[in-house]
């Protein structure tokens, strides 16, 4: 026997889909449809299966948060059963139309949903899609929605079933997680900040003075002991790199370069400084920067680019590093690769993984991409995407 789709003639066939209000009658004879057979014994044999496949299906579907639309392209007619109806607020009774899913889409949303359900039914590829729904009294859903167009023997959508998850707990789950990495960060940041003041107002002026008092000691003894002019000038280099150190470890804890400079110097300051100490070549290039980048936007670029540089200098025996910059008006990236040892990701080294861990994280809180490729003897490739407002003004590097 075969089934054809809803709209389709056949002979000895034929598929009348009965909608009831406020059931999942309509819905499930849609995925059940019914045949009209001639012969009654026959069809009372396939009636009795659907109906037991219907009813089993039926109990399935209330017991869960799962919703079933209908969407007629012929009559161009919309029916939701009743718990799409309760995701999206409407009235347990009365006609929906396309129109009543269109306005309840968020206004963020509605574009994009409404792009990907109409390219679905026109191409005859997958609906799978998460949007926001407002509901009558304001509150926000959010609904996991996916669907399935049906064609004639032309090609042309008769019909489409999909179904609705409603996915909020997860959503606001998310988030929470979200906003509590984020106090975290925050929590590290001002942490480092009050270190790094600590460290320039204290320990450095301390060691400026040993350094001064040791030239003065210096001084007085250069005439009546070689060997203790050498000694006291010893220590007073050894206080000097110490006072580096110290400076050093202060701008990576909270560098005011950012604030000063910007990004781009920022970034181009700390490769060469990495030149230096390492003594592994680095091209840092940058394009199209805009002209202002929000704080937590060039915060965050910033130290992903130091744990990055960071795992260079300790882990991948590279001889040269490539760092990109690069803006555009609805987003900035950064690109950082080597020509190292690279690595397994399923095996990174716990120390490395807290910090990829930590990147990406950063990334995440501000609605960003983070990606890394690497394999072993092939190096590293470290990309991070973040969003920019719509008002951003690129200039030409």
């Amino acid at each position: 026997m075969r089934f054809h789709p809803v709209g389709v003639s056949a002979s000895r066939l034929s598929f009348g889909p009965r909608f009831y209000r406020n059931t999942t009658q309509p819905m499930l004879e849609l995925i059940l449809p019914l045949p009209i057979v001639t012969k009654a014994p026959k069809r009372k044999q396939i009636e009795e299966a659907l109906q037991n496949s219907a009813e089993w299906l039926r109990l399935a579907m209330e017991g869960s948060e799962l919703g079933l639309w209908y969407w007629d392209e012929i009559q161009h007619s919309l029916r939701w059963d009743t718990k799409t109806r309760e995701m999206f607020g409407a009235p347990s009774e009365g006609e929906v139309t396309l129109q009543t899913f269109i306005d309840a889409l968020h206004p963020d949303d509605r574009g994009r949903v409404v792009r990907a359900w109409r390219d679905a039914v026109e191409t005859g590829g997958p609906y799978e899609i998460e949007f926001r729904a407002v509901r009558p009294d304001g509150s926000v859903r959010w609904i996991h929605g996916r669907g399935k167009g049906h064609y004639n023997q032309a090609g042309k959508p008769i019909y489409m079933v999909g179904v609705g998850f409603d996915v909020s707990a997860r959503k606001q789950a998310e988030q929470h997680r979200v906003e509590l990495s984020g106090r975290l960060i925050n929590a590290q940041e001002e942490e480092r900040r009050h270190i790094a003041r600590e460290i320039h107002d204290d320990f450095s002026q301390r060691l400026a003075l040993l350094a001064n008092e040791l030239e003065m000691v210096r001084r007085v003894l250069a005439e009546s002991s070689r060997a203790a002019t050498e000694r006291l000038q010893a220590m007073r280099e050894e206080a000097i790199e110490i006072g580096r150190d110290l400076h050093a470890l202060s701008h990576r804890l909270h560098s005011s370069k950012l604030e000063i400079l910007g990004l781009a110097r920022s970034i181009g300051s700390c490769c060469a400084e990495f030149v230096k100490q390492e003594g592994i070549q680095v091209y840092f290039g940058h394009n199209e920067l805009p002209k202002s980048i929000p704080p937590d936007t060039a915060l965050c670029l910033f130290r992903i680019f130091q744990e990055a540089l960071r795992n260079v200098g300790k882990h991948s025996h590279a001889t040269h590093v490539d760092v990109q910059l690069t803006g555009s008006l609805s987003e900035i990236t950064l690109n950082l690769s080597d020509d190292g040892v690279g690595f397994e990701l399923r095996k990174i080294h716990s120390s490395v993984g807290i910090g990829i861990s930590s990147m990406h994280e950063r990334a995440r809180m501000l609605g960003g991409r983070f990606e890394v490729r690497s394999q072993p003897a092939l190096g590293t490739h470290i990309a991070v995407a973040l969003p920019l407002n719509g008002n951003a003004q690129l200039t030409q590097s």
